[in-house]
C-alpha cells in the first residue's frame, strides 16, 4: 500500500504549479457525403469506408504543416503587428517572451503596426529568404508556434455519423487559443476550397480534350457508315432486306403456280396430241374413196358407152357388179373415215384442233414465262447473296458510331456537370463554419485529482500486478499442498514461523495444536507397543530439525513419557531428556548397525528420536534407516525447491521401506490455516463474524 500512496502523494507535489488550459472549438460543415461528382454526372455513391477515407483525408489536411505553417505565421504576424498586448489576442507574459526573439532593428523592419496583412508579407519573406531567422526557430521550437506543438494540441473529430467535423485547439493563453484556431480554420477552408477548385478546372480541361477526341472520332464513323452505305446503295438496310425476302417468297409462289399451270397445260395437249395421230390415215381413206369415186365414174362412162353402142349386157353386168363392189369400197371407207374424223367423245376434229392450237400458245406462253421467272429467281438469288453480307458490316459501323456517340454525349454532360460545379463553387464553398471559434474565458478543469488518482492506481496496479507475478513466479514450498505435490509425500504436520508471529496469536495454544496435530499424524505409523525409533533428516541444513524434536521432545515429557534424542554432539545438550552423541559421523556407514542395535537394545526409553546429520555432509545407511518406525523429513517451507532436491528425494525414497513423512516448519499464518485450521488469536466481534461468513 506504501507505494502507490507515496506515488500519489509526489505526483501532487509536482502538479502544484502546472499551468491551466484553454480550449477553443468550432464546428465546420465539410458536406464530403453529399458533394456532387463532376467525374460521374451525379450523385456520388457513399458507403462506410468511402466516407471514412473522405474524413480521414480532411482531418490531415487540417494537420497538414503547410496548412498550421500558414495559420502560425498569421498568428505571428497579427502579434508582431500588435503595439502592446492586448487580453483578447496575447497576454502580457507570451507577447514580452515573443518580443526577446527578436532584436528591436528586426522588429521594426518585419512589424507594420495594425496591418496584419503587410506584416504577415514581411514575415513570410523574411521566413522563406533565410533559413536560420529567428521565425525559423519560432515555428521549430517555441510553445505557441512550432508547428509540431500545434498540431500535437489540435483535435480533430467527426461528429458522429454526420458530415460535421469538430475543431479544437488548447493552450495556456486564452487569446493564442482563440486566434490559433480560427486561423487553422481559415486556412483549411481556403486551402481545401483551392483543391476543389483546381480539381474541377483540372475535370473541366479534360473534359474539354475528350470532347475534341470523341467528336473526331464520332465524324470519321459517320463518315465511314455514309461512305458505305453510298458505296452499296443502301437507302434502308433492313426495308431493302425484307422486300428481298419477300419477294423471293412471292417469286417462289408464282413459280410453283406456274409450274402447276404448266404442268396442266402440256398434259392437255398431249391429251389432244394423241387425238391426232390418225390425220395421215384420214387422209389416205379420203384419197381411197377419191380413187374408188373416180373408178366409178370410168366404169359408169364406159356403161353409158356400151350402151349406146348397144353393146352385150355380160360387160355392162360386170361392170356393174365391179361398180357397186367399189361402192361398197367407199362405204366401208366412208366409215372408216367418220370414224377418223370424230372422238371417242363424239367431238369434231376440227373442233379439237382449234382447242389443240388455243393449248399450243398458251404452253408456249407458260414456258416462256417459266424461263422468265427462272431468269428472275437468279437474279434474287444474285443480290440477296450480295446483300446479306452487308448486314454484319453495316451494324459494325452502326454499332461505332453508337458507341462514339454514347461517348461524346457522356463527356459533354461530365463538361456540363464541370461547368455547374466551376459555377457553383464559385457561387459559395462547399465548407462553412456552423459554430464559430469561441473566445475562452474559463480555464480547462484541472488534471491534478485525475493525475493524482492515476498515479497511485497505476502504482498500486505495477505493485499488486508485482506480487500477483511474484506469486505466480514464486517456486518456494509455502504450503502443505504444494509440499504433498513437489515431494509426493505426506504431510504430517506444519510449524508456524515464530519470527512473524502477530502479537495477538496465542502462541502457547498453536504450539499446542501444531504438536498435537503432528503427533497424532505420526501415532498412525508407530507401534502400540515397545520402542517407537522416529528419525528426522532434511535435505539442506538449517532447516530447522533440531528446533522442531526439542518441541516434540517438550510435549512427549509433559505426556510423562520416557525420550531418548540420538544426534549430533553440539545438539544434545539442547535437549530436555536424555541423549546420545554420534561417536564418528564416518562410522555410520561402517559397523554402526551394531553399534546401533547394541544401544537400542541398552536403552529403556519408549521414544528414540534420532536426528540424521545433514546428509550432504554423511553417508547414508538405508538398512539401518530402514530399522526406524518412521521417515520424517523437516523441510523449511520458505526455501525453493529444485531439481537436485527432487533427485536427491527420488533417489532416498527408492531406498526407503519405512513410511515416509512432511514436517514443515517457518510456515506463514494464512497457509499454516489450511492444515491446521484456524489460528488461536484475539478477534473483535466483527471480524469474528466477517472471518465466519467468508469460512
Amino acid at each position: 500500500m506504501l507505494p502507490p500512496i507515496l506515488a500519489a502523494v509526489g505526483i501532487f507535489l509536482l502538479t502544484s504549479n502546472m499551468p491551466r488550459e484553454y480550449e477553443s472549438k468550432t464546428i465546420v460543415f465539410t458536406n464530403p457525403s453529399s458533394n456532387q461528382g463532376a467525374t460521374d454526372g451525379g450523385v456520388v455513391r457513399m458507403d462506410f469506408y468511402t466516407s471514412n477515407n473522405l474524413f480521414d483525408n480532411l482531418t490531415l489536411l487540417v494537420k497538414s504543416r503547410q496548412t498550421v505553417e500558414e495559420a502560425s505565421l498569421r498568428l505571428m504576424a497579427q502579434h508582431l503587428s500588435l503595439s502592446g498586448p492586448e487580453e483578447s489576442i496575447i497576454s502580457r507574459g507570451p507577447y514580452s517572451e515573443l518580443k526577446s526573439h527578436f532584436s528591436e532593428r528586426m522588429w521594426e523592419d518585419l512589424a507594420v503596426p495594425g496591418d496584419e496583412k503587410e506584416t504577415y508579407a514581411n514575415v513570410k519573406n523574411h521566413y522563406l529568404s533565410f533559413e536560420d531567422s529567428p521565425i525559423e526557430y519560432l515555428l521549430r521550437e517555441h510553445d505557441h508556434y512550432a508547428i509540431s506543438k500545434i498540431i500535437e494540441r489540435l483535435y480533430v473529430s467527426r461528429k458522429s455519423s454526420s458530415d460535421m467535423m469538430e475543431i479544437a485547439y488548447r493552450t495556456n493563453d486564452p487569446g493564442i487559443c482563440y486566434h490559433t484556431l480560427r486561423l487553422v480554420t481559415d486556412a483549411f477552408t481556403s486551402r481545401y476550397s483551392d483543391m476543389k477548385e483546381m480539381e474541377n478546372i483540372n475535370s473541366i480541361t479534360y473534359f474539354q480534350n475528350q470532347l475534341v477526341i470523341a467528336q473526331n472520332k464520332l465524324r470519321a464513323a459517320e463518315e465511314n457508315l455514309k461512305s458505305f452505305m453510298t458505296q452499296n446503295r443502301i437507302l434502308n438496310y433492313y426495308e431493302q432486306g425484307k422486300y428481298l425476302d419477300i419477294a423471293k417468297l412471292e417469286h417462289e409462289q408464282d413459280e410453283e403456280r406456274s409450274k402447276r399451270l404448266l404442268s396442266g397445260t402440256e398434259a392437255n395437249l398431249n391429251e389432244i396430241e394423241n387425238m391426232f395421230e390418225n390425220f395421215e390415215k384420214r387422209q389416205v381413206i379420203i384419197q381411197r374413196i377419191g380413187t374408188l369415186q373416180d373408178r366409178i365414174v370410168s366404169k359408169n362412162m364406159e356403161i353409158q358407152g356400151l350402151a349406146a353402142q348397144n353393146a352385150g349386157s355380160p360387160r355392162i353386168d360386170m361392170l356393174e357388179e365391179e361398180i357397186e363392189n367399189l361402192k361398197n369400197q367407199i362405204d366401208e371407207a366412208s366409215s372408216e373415215l367418220f370414224q377418223n374424223s370424230n372422238t371417242q367423245n363424239g367431238l369434231q376434229r376440227e373442233t379439237i384442233l382449234e382447242e389443240w392450237l388455243r393449248l399450243k400458245i398458251l404452253f408456249e406462253e407458260q414456258k416462256q414465262a417459266l424461263d422468265v421467272m427462272q431468269n428472275r429467281k437468279l437474279y434474287l438469288s444474285e443480290k440477296i447473296e450480295e446483300f446479306a453480307p452487308l448486314g454484319a458490316e453495316l451494324k459494325k459501323l452502326e454499332r461505332e458510331v453508337s458507341v462514339n456517340e454514347e461517348q461524346y454525349l457522356s463527356i459533354l454532360h461530365g463538361l456540363n456537370m464541370a461547368y455547374l460545379k466551376k459555377y457553383d463553387l464559385e457561387m459559395s464553398s462547399s465548407q462553412r463554419l456552423i459554430d464559430e471559434p469561441f473566445f475562452p474565458k474559463t480555464p480547462l478543469p484541472s488534471k491534478r485529482a485525475l493525475l493524482t488518482l492515476g498515479g497511485g492506481m497505476a502504482t498500486g496496479f505495477i505493485m499488486f500486478s508485482l506480487v500477483l507475478l511474484t506469486f505466480f513466479l514464486d517456486n518456494t514450498i509455502k504450503s502443505g499442498p504444494n509440499a504433498e505435490k513437489m515431494t509426493g509425500l505426506k504431510v504430517a504436520g506444519a510449524w508456524l514461523d515464530e519470527n512473524r508471529i502477530e502479537n495477538t496469536v496465542d502462541q502457547h495454544k498453536l504450539a499446542q495444536k501444531e504438536i498435537i496435530q503432528f503427533h497424532n499424524n505420526l501415532n498412525k505409523y508407530l507401534p502400540k507397543t515397545g520402542k517407537k525409533i522416529i528419525l528426522f533428516y532434511s535435505l539442506k541444513p538449517a532447516e530447522g530439525k533440531t528446533y522442531l524434536i526439542k518441541k516434540l521432545v517438550q510435549d512427549l515429557e509433559k505426556q510423562n513419557r520416557e525420550v531418548m534424542y540420538w544426534g549430533m554432539k553440539e545438539d544434545t545438550g539442547k535437549m530436555p531428556c536424555a541423549s546420545m552423541a554420534y561417536p564418528d559421523l564416518t562410522s555410520i556407514q561402517g559397523n554402526f548397525e551394531q553399534y546401533w542395535s547394541n544401544k537400542i537394545s541398552q536403552t529403556e526409553e519408549e521414544f528414540i528420536l534420532w536426528e540424521l546429520p545433514n546428509i550432504s555432509e554423511a553417508p547414508l545407511n538405508y538398512s539401518l534407516i530402514n530399522q526406524a518406525n518412521a521417515l520424517v523429513m523437516v523441510l523449511d517451507a520458505e526455501r525453493k525447491w529444485n531439481q537436485a532436491d527432487l533427485h536427491l528425494l527420488n533417489n532416498l525414497k527408492e531406498m526407503v521401506e519405512v513410511p515416509h513423512l512432511i514436517w514443515l516448519n517457518k510456515m506463514k499464518s494464512d497457509e499454516l490455516e489450511d492444515i491446521i485450521g484456524e489460528i488461536p488469536k484475539k478477534r473483535s466481534f466483527i471480524r469474528s463474524k466477517v472471518k465466519k461468513l467468508l469460512s
